[in-house]
């Protein structure tokens, strides 16, 4: 199991951040990443104000993984992420999983489609993000969880103004690119 804190925002200006970023900041890499989400039929993950589980099973350089992420979400109006665990394991065989999802009762319940830059910038994962159906987006992770919350938080906005970010915070509620897609398709 892994344990994250990052933050993730709308990006209004992709360039100058992607330019910015190839100055100051070491680029990893790019990649195309395709994740379908389900839930138990019984149990909708995504009925929840804001969701604290996901499962989803990854497609990303001819590999797949089977992923399942829970949110601790802190009990303040604000509904703030503290940290996510994951829990995650390669697929070798990604249409047997989806058979094997299908008759555990899963459903599936959206696609995320993306394309992702990945920086390393001193004790951060910076990633820029452009997802099909919503647009840009910036995601910072502290590379090592240590700390106050609150701090690390402070450490992770801050690398927005460091990187020249024009951003927009995401309401607690549409957290997540699969609820934002959700959300949007519902309008």
């Amino acid at each position: 199991m892994n344990e994250e804190v990052e933050i993730k925002v709308e990006l209004k200006n992709p360039e100058e951040v992607d330019k910015k970023l190839r100055e100051i900041a070491k680029f990893v890499k790019a990649k195309d990443q395709k994740d379908d989400y389900y839930t138990p039929a019984h149990k909708d993950f995504f009925d929840k104000k804001v969701p604290d589980e996901y499962l989803r099973v990854r497609y990303e350089d001819g590999r797949s993984e089977l992923c399942y992420h829970y949110l601790h979400l802190a009990a303040d109006e604000a509904v703030t992420l503290y940290k996510t665990d994951e829990y995650e394991v390669k697929i070798e065989d990604a249409e047997m999983m989806k058979t094997i999802l299908e008759k555990l009762d899963m459903v599936h319940k959206v696609t995320v489609n993306k394309h992702r830059k990945t920086f390393d910038y001193k004790e951060f994962e910076v990633v820029l993000d452009y997802i099909e159906e919503l647009g840009n987006y910036i995601e910072v992770e502290l590379k090592k969880v240590e700390g106050s919350f609150e701090d690390m938080l402070q450490k992770c906005y801050g690398v927005l103004d460091e990187v020249g970010a024009e951003w927009e915070k995401i309401p607690a509620e549409l957290r997540g690119y699969p609820i934002m897609i959700l959300a949007k398709k519902s309008l």
